[in-house]
């Protein structure tokens, strides 16, 4: 038997036996209720000021719904009314969070109400989008406001055939189709390589714009075709056209390979 609780509010004991009246309040005072079911308890601690709930836990507020096996909830006093406000939310245990046309995957998961903003980590955390996928080996952020992905340690951004590694990864998406979401662009630091099926192209930072397929990297870049390789200090890689130039340190072209089959 699943137990159920509406927290968006919660002014005595004796509310948590009228959810009805709890959500009309929620939703009067401009903030949405948060719901938590849970498999095997629900306990509220009130010194604390904290929910835990426990056993194929579902937490939901408004369109985002978190999935774990352990949900911690924790509470404060609203500046609206004599009330109370969850503000921050612990998860452990195959952690899920469906978040406006994202997914995100951990271990675990610490998600900040108040900023909008969830942290996965454990395991290797990844974020799916419409056609995109970013993975970390150490922890992934994902801003639901900016519409922004930071994956940090090992971290990869594929789109389609293509792939971007980095140290950290700085992944920007936008609205596409029914509520989903897709890659907008991409910012890399340390250690970035980007492949596709014919190149690859390596160097310590790079910016990625996915309408243009446009690549441009800095430091130490290097571009390889098969046997062709091209060395310098910064490239425009068009992943689109099959296009590199490479730019010197005055700025000029000193290179430019058009690729066969483009």
């Amino acid at each position: 038997m699943r137990r159920r609780l509406t927290i968006a509010v919660l002014a005595a004991g004796a509310a948590l036996l009228q959810p009805d009246r709890i959500e009309l309040a929620a939703a009067q005072a401009n903030f949405e209720p948060v719901e938590i079911t849970a498999q095997d308890g629900l306990e509220w601690r009130q010194n604390e000021k904290a929910l835990i709930a426990e056993g194929s836990v579902v937490l939901t507020r408004g369109t985002m719904k978190l999935q774990a096996q352990s949900v911690s909830a924790y509470y404060r006093e609203s500046k609206v009314g004599d009330r109370q406000e969850v503000y921050r939310v612990d998860a452990s245990g195959s952690v899920r969070i469906a978040s406006d046309g994202t997914t995100g995957f951990g271990d675990n998961a610490a998600y900040d109400l108040d900023q909008g903003v969830f942290v996965l980590s454990g395991g290797k955390p990844r974020l799916e989008a419409t056609e995109m996928t970013v993975t970390a080996s150490q922890n992934l952020e994902y801003w639901e406001r900016k519409n922004l992905a930071i994956a940090r340690g090992g971290a990869v951004a594929e789109s389609g055939d293509r792939k971007i590694v980095a140290d950290i990864l700085s992944a920007y998406v936008e609205p596409s189709g029914d509520a989903g979401r897709k890659l907008k662009r991409v910012e890399a630091i340390g250690a970035v390589v980007i492949t596709t099926p014919d190149d690859l192209a390596r160097g310590r930072e790079a910016v990625y714009d996915a309408a243009t397929g446009l690549a441009t990297l800095c430091g130490d870049v290097e571009i390889r075709r098969g046997d062709n390789v091209l060395r310098g200090k910064c490239a425009e890689v068009n992943l689109n056209t099959g296009v590199s130039r490479l730019v010197g340190g005055g700025g000029g072209v000193t290179g430019l390979v058009e690729q066969e089959g483009n």
